[in-house]
């Protein structure tokens, strides 16, 4: 198969971009014909007119041309960030997150607010399963993983993993508490746990054992922005890390009924081995991560 030849893209990208031929010629300091041959087997090569030349009038990009620009830009863009990325980390601007999809939005907003506040930065953000988002971590085409289950990783491993943060668990309703007491209300109205393979679910049954309570489980349920949704929708109680309900809590959406004092959530961030990329990525995130 013939592959793309991107000294041919470089310069269809330059004309379109500066709007002139001539331009482009100045600029890459050749002939105008040069340029325009460069285009023109370009266009020979993907059986596409991508520019509609005038001598009256700048050229314009055909609906073809458009889609090849676009394509072309962040082709270069890409490539520029890679020579600035290797020279030692400098001029990184793309930050590529995985998160895994049970993950407490409001955490990752606290996150990556020194990200998404600077306007020079692009942020992506893919959302998936541990095994997938692992093996794009480790493949490059993620920098960084935001999770809330630590990984176990052999000595050659080439990922590391940082906790950045451990968030108390409470149980909220959109309900206050009124005088009846704590056991009484989770029997009455019933109670939504995180998923049964959370390591705090188990601690959290442990605690109602130990408190003779006896609850009333109405779900198990492994996403956090769910868990906030049925606590303001339903009359139940919810089981929920509190960073995943503060917006609710400080509104006064959510009632906090019981925080639990010894159970945390933790939160951990890994990324590939040091290098210039994540020494950077750390560098940013510093305003908000706490390496515990």
């Amino acid at each position: 198969m013939n592959r793309l030849n991107y000294h041919h893209l470089f310069y269809f990208w330059k004309v379109a971009k500066l709007g002139s031929f001539t331009k482009a010629a100045a600029e890459l300091r050749v002939a105008q014909s040069a340029v325009s041959l460069q285009v023109a087997s370009l266009e020979g090569f993907l059986g596409q007119t991508l520019l509609l030349r005038s001598t009256s009038r700048k050229p314009t990009l055909t609906e073809e041309g458009k889609i090849v620009f676009d394509q072309a830009e962040e082709i270069f863009r890409q490539g520029d960030e890679l020579v600035d990325g290797i020279r030692e980390g400098s001029g990184l601007t793309s930050f590529r997150f995985g998160a895994i999809g049970s993950l407490s939005k409001n955490l990752q907003m606290k996150l990556l607010k020194p990200i998404y506040d600077n306007r020079d930065f692009n942020l992506c953000v893919d959302v998936g399963d541990s095994t997938s988002l692992l093996d794009r971590l480790r493949t490059y085409h993620l920098d960084a993983l935001l999770c809330d289950v630590p990984f176990s990783f052999s000595e050659h491993e080439p990922l590391t993993q940082l906790k950045i943060a451990s968030e108390p668990f409470c149980l909220v309703s959109s309900r206050k508490m009124g005088k009846e007491p704590l056991a009484g209300l989770l029997a009455r109205r019933g109670v939504y746990l995180p998923s049964r393979s959370n390591p705090a679910t188990a601690d959290i049954e442990a605690w109602f054992k130990s408190q003779k309570h006896n609850p009333a489980i109405r779900g198990y349920i492994d996403d956090v922005a769910l868990l906030r949704l049925l606590a303001l929708e339903t009359d139940a109680l919810v089981a929920t890390p509190r960073v995943g309900a503060e917006i609710e809590i400080s509104s006064g959406k959510l009632f906090v009924l019981h925080e639990f004092r010894s159970l945390f959530q933790h939160f951990y961030l890994v990324l590939r081995a040091a290098g210039p990329r994540s020494n950077k990525i750390l560098s940013v995130l510093k305003q908000t991560i706490h390496v515990l």
